[in-house]
């Protein structure tokens, strides 16, 4: 079996969305904590206080400028991002983009994309929802 080149995309394996994500300082495992698909609110605009999102990726090796795109309607909100190792094809690499004070100008289906190197990857859709 062919092994993946530096210039293949990585192929995603999660995206998870929750309140916040703890690292173990020793093993460096990962919790996630609080996951959610809406967020409930009364007004919009909404600030979502704190919120993290944990992304894992696999099956490339070499140096990848990962970045995590929030959207509504096509339209960029907002975008985070960084280079990631991968050292071998079996690597997973998990990322984790952490918000504060996000705002979310209406109710409605939001998604979190993910691009490495300017590809898509893969995305996770989440709503904003008006409650009573």
């Amino acid at each position: 079996m062919e092994q993946p080149s530096e210039s293949e995309k990585p192929i995603g394996l999660a995206i998870i969305v929750c309140e916040k994500v703890i690292t173990e300082a020793v093993s460096n495992n990962k919790t996630i904590v609080s996951t959610f698909n809406n967020i409930n609110t009364k007004t919009v605009p909404c600030v979502q206080a704190r919120m993290s999102v944990f992304v894992a990726l696999t099956s490339t090796r070499g140096e990848k400028q990962v970045e995590l795109v929030l959207k509504k309607d096509e339209q960029n909100i907002l975008k985070l991002g960084g280079k990631a190792i991968f050292p071998d094809p079996n690597h997973v690499v998990e990322l984790i983009f952490n918000f504060r004070n996000c705002v979310f100008p209406e109710q409605g289906k939001y998604s979190f994309e993910v691009y490495a190197d300017g590809e898509y990857i893969f995305e996770r859709q989440f709503n904003v929802v008006m409650t009573k």
